[in-house]
C-alpha cells in the first residue's frame, strides 16, 4: 500500500471553499444585502468542491486510495 496523495486540483479547490465560506462566515458584514447570498453561494461550492473531491479519488486505483475508503478492497460490496 502507498502513501495517499490526494488529487491536486480538487484538494485545492475544497480548501479554496472552505475558506471562502469561513471568510463569509466569520468575517463577513451583515449589513451587506448581498451577504445571505455569498454565503448561500459559498455552501454551495463547499459541497460541490466535495463531490468533485470525492469523485476524483474514486477514479484513482484501490491502492492510491485512503485506508479504508473503498469497501470492495476491504471484500465488502462495492
Amino acid at each position: 500500500m502507498s502513501v495517499y496523495y490526494p488529487p491536486v486540483q480538487e484538494h485545492e479547490d475544497l480548501i479554496r471553499a472552505a475558506l471562502r465560506v469561513i471568510e463569509g462566515t466569520h468575517y463577513g458584514r451583515p449589513e451587506d444585502p448581498h451577504a445571505d447570498a455569498e454565503q448561500q453561494y459559498g455552501q454551495e461550492q463547499l459541497a460541490l468542491a466535495a463531490r468533485a473531491l470525492v469523485e476524483a479519488v474514486n477514479v484513482k486505483p484501490a491502492d492510491e486510495q485512503p485506508v479504508g475508503w473503498s469497501k470492495s478492497a476491504e471484500g465488502g460490496v462495492a
